[in-house]
């Protein structure tokens, strides 16, 4: 039977992990500790050899777990529906103050916005004005325009 170079945990200690359980197997000659997980021990018993000393020692043949069935659900009992006395009913209920129509109070505009806004009309008139002002300058400046100019009856 061939060796099998294995690297488990040889103390033949058992520890069960999501994947399954893995047995310690420690060397008998140098003492390694490997780990092995129980499917690869499950069989005919095997030879393994140590990576570190190299010695081969037997490994006793070992049986894979079964696997447990899945436990039963509990048995529901049907119970009749419970009937809870409340009392009678409450009367009307008040407004409740967030459906009120409450306006909220505008802020004034920041002066420095109302600036800003003042400043960007008056860029934008200056343009125009400009563009009509000198719009002979202009066409010659930048052919492009001439279509613009003409489309306005400025050409």
């Amino acid at each position: 039977m061939p060796a099998w170079r294995l690297h488990l945990n040889l103390a033949m200690l058992c520890t069960a992990t999501e994947d399954g359980v893995i047995m310690r197997i420690a060397c008998p000659a140098c003492a390694a500790a490997y780990e092995v997980p129980d499917r690869l021990l499950a069989g005919p018993a095997r030879s393994l050899r140590c990576s570190r000393c190299g010695a081969d020692f037997p490994l006793p043949r070992s049986e894979a777990p079964e696997a447990a069935p899945p436990p039963a659900p509990p048995e529901l009992k049907a119970e009749p529906p419970r009937v809870i006395d409340l009392g009678p009913p409450p009367g009307p209920r008040p407004e409740p103050l967030a459906s009120r129509a409450l306006t909220p109070i505008p802020e004034p505009p920041s002066p420095a916005l109302a600036r800003a806004w003042v400043a960007s009309i008056a860029v934008v008139a200056a343009a125009v004005i400009g563009f009509l002002t000198f719009h002979a300058k202009v066409m010659e400046v930048w052919p492009a325009s001439t279509r613009l100019f003409a489309a306005l009856g400025l050409a």
